[in-house]
């Protein structure tokens, strides 16, 4: 069993959360680039590590020898549990609810339909001449996605997981590293105006960059976070 974890990732991609969660819970680890414009994720080595293709995945650290963790949410729960006193996944019952009431919508609905509908319509359908199409009804469901999480930040909390109980403040969780790096997706590839369209969502993209761990996960992925359109 190795002292570190071990994972492999995509710049700015979905693979940021559990980096960034790496970076805030203090774990070793060492990364792994794939280049996703290349097609290294489908490669054979890379298939036989992953059979999905896609990233993250994690292995080493407090792993057993030869286990593979895949998807986001479920590595980022892996990884909190390591760490629990640190408080980045809630133990109230409701309030780990509501985390993954938004780590399903964030990593399902938002990233695997909308985005993927918006930005990759040839995963819908193999006929070219409906690819504007569906790439346009994908962007009509960012629009409602804009909207559902300006509703659910209306409430005042600082992040996306509001208090559990009167004691409890808002904490920072994975989901909230979700939040930030989708939101530049949205600026960068969209070149939407988010601070006009979501004033909630960037003001709690504000308090996130604010982390050092985030910071750090920024420089170590090379990127810039507040695009030009932002």
């Amino acid at each position: 069993m190795s002292d570190a974890f071990t994972l492999y990732y995509t710049q700015g991609a979905c693979s940021f959360v559990p980096h960034a969660v790496l970076n805030y819970l203090g774990l070793p680890y060492t990364l792994v680039p794939i280049a996703l414009a290349d097609g290294q994720q489908r490669s054979p080595e890379y298939l036989t590590l992953n059979p999905k293709g896609r990233v993250p995945v994690l292995v080493g650290g407090t792993l057993p020898t030869g286990e593979v963790l895949t998807e986001a949410p479920a590595i980022c729960r892996y990884l909190c549990a390591q760490k629990p006193e640190a408080g980045l996944w809630p133990t109230h019952p409701l309030a780990e609810a509501r985390l993954m009431e938004w780590l399903n919508y964030l990593s399902g609905h938002f990233h695997a339909f909308a985005w993927a509908l918006a930005m990759r319509p040839q995963r819908f359908s193999p006929d070219s001449s409906q690819y504007e199409t569906l790439s346009a009804q994908g962007r009509t469901h960012l629009e409602d996605v804009i909207i559902y999480i300006e509703d659910k930040l209306s409430d005042g909390r600082s992040f996306a997981v509001p208090a559990a109980g009167p004691d409890a403040p808002s904490h920072v969780t994975p989901a909230d590293f979700y939040l930030l790096i989708q939101y530049r997706w949205i600026t960068a590839r969209l070149g939407w105006p988010m601070r006009e369209k979501a004033p909630r969502w960037t003001a709690l993209v504000e308090r996130v960059l604010a982390l050092p761990s985030v910071q750090a996960t920024l420089t170590a992925e090379k990127l810039e976070y507040w695009p030009q359109a932002a």
